[in-house]
């Protein structure tokens, strides 16, 4: 059993993977290529909300999204 670097919990690495890998399947993410068995299901797959969230309010303060000053305020 793995320890998560994020949480600390034990989880299995292979469980972790294939449920990510699942999850993600439509938007080509990779649970080795993103996490490489660092982190649980719960922790990559939030960990990659707060990505795109912050990518969101990134593009919308460079005008390539439409501008929410909620999303950006929380997410910047």
């Amino acid at each position: 059993m793995a320890k998560c670097d994020e949480c600390g919990a034990k989880f299995s690495v292979s469980d972790a993977r294939s449920a990510y890998n699942r999850a993600n399947s439509d938007d080509g993410l990779d649970y080795d290529e993103y996490h490489g068995g660092s982190r649980c299901f719960d922790c990559a797959t939030s960990e990659d909300e707060s990505n795109l969230n912050s990518g969101r309010a990134i593009l919308m303060m460079s005008g390539d999204e439409d501008y929410d000053a909620d999303h950006v305020e929380k997410y910047l």
